[in-house]
């Protein structure tokens, strides 16, 4: 697999693949609520000024937004309330009004062509090749926000006790975005290879499989090559970001994608 080239950095990325999504002041201020926050949107906005003034980072600020750790039902709610904050911080920083119904930042002037895909379920056996890996996470880097979350969403519906499964983890903050991400796009790419011949995976199987997965070297090397380059990418962005997340991360990564390859419909049932 060629060298993975650095991202270019989209609203949220720097969360760790979180979208950055504002949804007003109203939600935002619920969302701050819910998870324990004694700030709502206009305070964060005005914190977020001054913060900004003064040269302060968005990762130092946001949680000292917070009293305690911010409590949430599941991973979705942590998502979205970042997500709000990060594209909140970009609207502050562009001078935008926290109630005005515009854009955080000025769209791009021209559309980012799309890298082709092949098409769906083309792929034989039930290996990850590299052109194939190539060619999906190219295209999803350069989706519109909300035609990626388009793909999540059929995720979430196609895989839906993967998803419950991944929620039931409980995984602990520093890990999350990044295996959020890499298990979405392992599934994406699952998707694009094998097409239906992918069946939805149980709970059960996942329960049973994660305490010792197999090994993604020998298993899907050119996934476990993509996933290492792209934990790397998440060293260098967050030194803290230490040995045993990404050994966490990837043991998450190499029961999922065990688990849909194990799902596999042969090639004469698909």
């Amino acid at each position: 697999m060629a060298r993975r080239p650095r991202r270019e950095r989209r609203h949220g990325d720097e969360g760790g693949g979180i979208p950055g999504d504002y949804e007003g002041p109203h939600v935002l201020s619920e969302l701050l609520a819910r998870a324990g926050s004694p700030q709502d949107a206009d305070e964060v906005a005005e914190r977020f000024r001054q913060a900004q003034a003064t040269g302060e980072e968005r990762s130092d600020v946001i949680p000292t937004l917070f009293t305690d750790e911010p409590r949430f039902s599941d991973a979705s709610d942590a998502r979205r309330l970042y997500g709000n904050l990060f594209a909140l911080w970009d609207r502050v920083a562009q001078g935008v009004s926290i109630k005005e119904d515009l854009p955080a930042v000025e769209s791009a002037p021209a559309r980012r062509e799309l890298p082709p895909l092949p098409p769906r379920g083309s792929a034989r056996g039930s290996q990850l090749a590299p052109p194939l890996i190539e060619s999906v996470w190219k295209h999803l880097d350069a989706l519109p926000e909300r035609d990626r979350r388009r793909w999540r969403d059929r995720m979430e519906s196609a895989q839906s006790q993967l998803c419950a499964w991944l929620d039931a983890l409980a995984l602990p903050d520093e890990s999350l975005p990044a295996t959020h991400d890499l298990v979405f796009e392992t599934w994406a790419m699952f998707d694009v290879a094998f097409g239906d011949r992918v069946v939805a995976v149980e709970f059960k199987d996942l329960r049973e499989l994660q305490s010792e997965p197999p090994a993604l070297e020998a298993a899907q090397p050119a996934l476990a090559a993509y996933v290492s380059e792209a934990l790397d990418l998440v060293v260098e962005e967050d030194p803290t970001f230490g040995a045993a997340p990404r050994a966490l991360v990837e043991r998450v990564v190499a029961t999922v994608a065990g688990a849909l390859a194990s799902s596999l419909l042969s090639e004469e049932d698909a």
